[in-house]
């Protein structure tokens, strides 16, 4: 999937759980702190949203990040890397790929993440009880959750309770932080 479809059919999941709601554009705004103008151009699809805005969308929604991504499942699915399309954040420097989105029967959803060195993100508080799982493919990356912080090197993992903002840190300056993220939603 290419941008201008990712961004289409975000927009278009956008504005039917938007009008499942019986809400405005402007009640959207107030529960998301998105302005009017930005979630507008994200529903007609003229605007491919950052990693930040999606969260905000998707916790003022109360839904998942990958909520805008769902498809119809098969019973076996292969991803394939190349037909990932990223959602990116500081000019790339911050990459997620949706691998597999949340659906109604499952209560999770798996990314790849990439942060360039030197790269930090912080990242916004999820709802009550929502966990996330992460280990490390390539590099080392940098974790603070609640105040701490936490170094974690290739091949090893970590899990917390994300209600609060955590900020996720490459502070090489030579290697790409690759990782898997497993988000788990509670019923």
């Amino acid at each position: 999937m290419d941008k201008e479809q990712l961004s289409f059919l975000i927009g278009k999941r956008l504005k039917n759980m938007r009008q499942q709601r019986g809400w405005s554009l402007d009640t959207l705004a107030q529960h998301c702190q998105v302005s009017k103008p930005m979630l507008g151009q994200i529903e007609r699809g003229e605007s491919n949203p950052t990693v930040s805005t999606l969260w905000k969308i998707a916790n003022g929604l109360n839904v998942s990040f990958t909520a805008f991504l769902e498809e119809q499942q098969p019973s076996v699915k292969i991803v394939r890397a190349d037909d990932v399309e990223p959602i990116t954040e500081q000019d790339g420097h911050f990459n997620v790929y949706p691998i597999f989105p949340k659906e109604d029967r499952k209560p999770f959803e798996l990314f790849t993440v990439s942060l360039k060195p030197g790269a930090t993100y912080g990242a916004e508080a999820h709802r009550d009880g929502v966990e996330e799982y992460i280990v490390v493919q390539k590099g080392s990356l940098s974790l603070e959750v609640r105040g701490e912080r936490y170094q974690l090197n290739e091949g090893d993992g970590i899990h917390f309770v994300a209600d609060e903002e955590h900020d996720y840190c490459n502070e090489s300056e030579e290697e790409d932080c690759e990782l898997t993220l497993v988000i788990f939603y509670p019923a």
